[in-house]
């Protein structure tokens, strides 16, 4: 089974060296590593780094216009020749050199199994903070919940297993949905089409947030629209209607009081014009019974 570890990069050659250290300390074989280079300023720098590291099993591709997390991502998935693909961000590290053999195990063992959520330890300031699949309240609820292997509803996109079979069969991310939600997206079709979602908390990923690449003018209201337009667009194209108006209400809500944080309350009407927009050009998928149960059962984000 060959896994593709397929990373996406903008501007930042030098954090993701060590990104790439991290992987090029595996010791499961086949792999190959795609690198993008979503359209950075300087053209020559990733081929000066992979000159510098000299395997032969990093190769880099490059686009000259901004594609963004969704659409970088579907990008490394066409050049991508693996069983399995594992999507990294560039300011992300593996913790061990056993990743890859553990992610090949899963697939193998589990073939119901599409996509394996990784934990993600967010190191800020010195403060090491868990990204787990899992609602607050439900980590609240339920201590120490986060250390057991189990199927779940979501993924974080910093360090994902997908099997390729699921791409074919759900289709990429969706190229719209640039910055925020792209996963929820993905997670919502692969469930329909009855793969699941397996959570193992045994495979740590250091997560090193650097600056955003979205908006270089006042990136937190850039971000945010895109969050509003595409939760706009998820609820609206997957939830039941009596999920969508008190998920959409709470949402909303969260989103208006973060505008005003950050200064910018007109970024709330503007995405939901844009979220508005994107939704009608796309039919409406409502989850089935079957999809509805499993996000029931599995801690999936219903009401808001």
């Amino acid at each position: 089974m060959k896994i593709s570890v397929l990373i996406g990069s903008r501007n930042r050659p030098g954090i993701l060296q060590q990104c790439l250290e991290s992987v090029l300390m595996q010791g499961y074989e086949p792999f190959e590593v795609v690198i993008l280079d979503d359209a950075s300023h300087n053209a020559e720098a990733y081929p000066r780094l992979l000159q510098q590291i000299g395997d032969k099993r990093v190769q880099i591709v490059r686009s000259e216009k901004q594609l963004g997390v969704a659409g970088g991502r579907n990008r490394l998935f066409q050049h991508a020749t693996g069983d399995i693909f594992f999507v990294l961000d560039d300011d992300a590290v593996l913790q061990s050199p056993e990743t890859l053999a553990r992610l090949a195990q899963i697939f193998t063992q589990y073939t119901e199994i599409g996509i394996v959520a990784c934990k993600i330890l967010e190191i800020c300031n010195g403060v090491q903070i868990k990204k787990v699949p899992f609602p607050r309240k439900v980590l609240r609820r339920f201590p120490g919940i986060e250390e057991k292997a189990q199927l779940v509803s979501y993924f974080l996109g910093g360090a994902h297993g997908i099997r390729r079979q699921v791409i074919e069969t759900c289709g990429s991310y969706h190229s719209e949905l640039m910055f925020g939600e792209e996963e929820l997206d993905l997670a919502y079709r692969t469930i329909a089409y009855g793969w699941k979602i397996y959570y193992e908390p045994a495979i740590v990923v250091y997560h090193l947030p650097q600056p955003s690449v979205v908006g270089q003018e006042n990136h937190l209201c850039t971000e945010l629209f895109h969050h509003i337009k595409n939760r706009i667009y998820i609820v609206c194209r997957y939830l039941p209607m009596r999920y969508a108006l008190v998920h959409l209400t709470v949402w909303l809500w969260i989103y208006a009081s973060m505008a005003l944080r950050a200064r910018c309350p007109m970024v709330l009407m503007k995405g939901i014009a844009a979220g508005i927009q994107l939704a009608r050009r796309t039919p409406r998928e409502v989850l089935n019974h079957t999809a509805m149960n499993y996000l029931r059962k599995h801690f999936g984000r219903l009401w808001y």
